[in-house]
């Protein structure tokens, strides 16, 4: 089976949107969110609302059978939520910034800290830095001691079906109980996994510069915060 390659979404996560710049986005996230204000009676100017990104209309996980599923191990974020105050402050801020945080939940690595927001367009990313370790620098370039994005976690502006077989259109194989699929791959000094999630609409990315077995830890603690329902028509974000 042909997929399509996510190596890039590592590379924007892991590389260039750790820096200045930011990932581009696909064709159905690039409005930007926008503001409307009014003008009211006497002059005043009502407070503009945001408004979001339109979701993808095909982007929810495929149902799989019980033989498909039996056997598999329950997904990390199967777990009961974090609340949203015992998240990083840079999480939540990341997210409540996103285009996609109607359909793409803040997920959280436990034990995390020191972490920050990154620019990345449609979506939302955090990294978290580590002295003296492999990283990249804010140039895009890659390091070996600059500890600068030694690991992070993006929730993209890219729906599911992207995972799908380029020949097929076959949803990835599950991973686990809930249907959710992970990927994990190793290049370039990065090791990188992308991810569906259950009741979201959006592909994480998770990488780390320590290696594939630091990454698989990562993956493994990985929460989901009980945020709101968002307003704009999609609870792909909310804990229920």
């Amino acid at each position: 089976m042909r997929k399509r390659s996510m190596l890039a979404i590592a590379a924007a996560m892991g590389m260039a949107a750790c820096g200045s710049s930011t990932a581009e986005a696909p064709a159905f996230a690039a409005a930007e969110t926008t503001t409307n204000a009014t003008e009211a009676p006497g002059g005043e100017t009502t407070p503009a609302e945001a408004t979001f990104a339109e979701a993808p209309a095909d982007f929810i996980l495929p149902s799989y059978s019980e033989e498909q599923l039996a056997g598999l191990p329950d997904a990390p974020w199967s777990s009961a939520p974090i609340a949203m105050g015992a998240a990083p402050e840079a999480v939540m801020n990341a997210w409540t910034a996103a285009e996609n945080r109607g359909w793409c939940a803040p997920l959280v690595p436990a034990g995390v800290s020191g972490a920050r927001a990154s620019a990345l367009d449609g979506g939302w990313a955090v990294e978290i830095d580590q002295d003296g370790a492999p990283g990249v620098r804010e140039n895009g370039q890659t390091c070996r001691r600059c500890g600068r994005a030694a690991f992070g976690i993006a929730g993209t502006s890219m729906p599911v079906d992207s995972l799908n077989d380029m020949d097929t259109d076959a949803a990835p194989a599950p991973t686990y109980a809930d249907g959710s699929a992970t990927v994990v791959t190793s290049e370039d000094g990065v090791a990188s996994a992308t991810i569906s999630v259950g009741g979201q609409g959006c592909v994480y990315q998770v990488w780390s510069f320590l290696g594939e077995d630091h990454l698989r830890q990562l993956i493994e603690g990985l929460r989901v915060v009980a945020v709101e329902p968002q307003d704009d028509g999609n609870a792909f974000a909310s804990a229920d």
